[in-house]
């Protein structure tokens, strides 16, 4: 469930909307930044409670090229195989065409359900994905303690993320005495906005619109922010409503806009789509009220 707004919601007048009529209320707009094909569900749910919506990919994801004579890391040579997101799941199928089985005696782990439901597609319905469930955060912190309750501590360990990522969980396998091979599955790219995204992100500015954006990555934050600047659009985009996917990206986000956080009106919520739906339904109550 999302937590409540670090500061009380604000709104302004909201352009480009169709009002509420039973209500008499201007929804605010929501903004959905993950990557172009990732939205589609969620954006679906918010219209239907009335959200207009405007799909707005912060970051491009591509799966990370590889020279013929480049030695693709193979899954029987592991114990444990991490993938810290969908976008490595994807990206090493894509690297690696001949999926196959999964091998027995390696465990598959990530940091949540969705990216869980992506390894289970990929390989089959009868595979066990180690993965937090029910947890406040979806992240390395959350899976650790599942991994130090296996039975066996592993001992050589593949990582498959994007082209950087934090090492906390290396680092902590290191430290275990397991040897951790690091593979890149796919590249992050700062999205191309097409001009008509930008014309309807300048029209809401202009109207006053207060929108609110769903931030779910640091990457997507820092290259969010840049093209907000080439666009002159950083003073909008300070006076909106954030929500978040993890605690970890308040001072990101503040940092990137150079504010402190008590000038930030921010909101935390679950990455699965379930729980965004209920928070920015929390959001649309509260800003009813106000």
């Amino acid at each position: 469930m999302a937590n409540q707004p670090t500061q009380a919601l604000r709104p302004q007048p909201v352009g480009q909307t169709t009002p509420d009529a039973s209500a008499g209320f201007v929804p605010a707009t929501a903004i959905l930044t993950r990557p172009a094909g990732r939205n589609t569900a969620l954006a679906c749910e918010l219209v239907r409670l009335g959200w207009p919506v405007l799909e707005c990919p912060a970051l491009e994801i591509q799966t990370a090229w590889v020279s013929p004579t480049t030695e693709i890391p193979r899954l029987e040579d592991f114990d444990l195989v991490v993938f810290v997101s969908r976008a490595a799941v994807s990206g090493y199928l894509s690297q690696n065409p001949e999926r196959g089985r999964w091998p027995e005696g390696v465990v598959a782990a990530c940091m949540g359900p969705v990216t869980a439901a992506a390894i289970v597609r990929a390989y089959g319905t009868g595979l066990t994905v180690l993965h937090p469930e029910g947890a406040a955060s979806q992240d390395s912190e959350a899976l650790w303690p599942l991994l130090l309750a296996q039975k066996i501590l592993p001992q050589r360990v593949l990582i498959l993320r994007g082209q950087d990522g934090r090492e906390w969980l290396g680092e902590k396998l290191t430290n275990v005495g397991a040897a951790v091979t690091i593979h890149q599955a796919y590249q992050r790219e700062v999205a191309a906005w097409p001009p008509q995204l930008c014309d309807a992100l300048r029209t809401l500015a202009l109207s006053g619109a207060q929108p609110v954006w769903l931030l779910t990555s640091t990457h997507g934050i820092t290259a969010l922010t840049a093209k907000l600047k080439e666009l002159n659009l950083i003073p909008w985009f300070c006076s909106s409503v954030f929500v978040l996917t993890h605690e970890r990206l308040k001072p990101i986000l503040t940092k990137a806009l150079g504010l402190d956080a008590q000038h930030l009106r921010q909101v935390l919520a679950s990455p699965d789509d379930a729980a965004l739906v209920l928070c920015f339904a929390q959001i649309s109550q509260q800003l009813k009220h106000l």
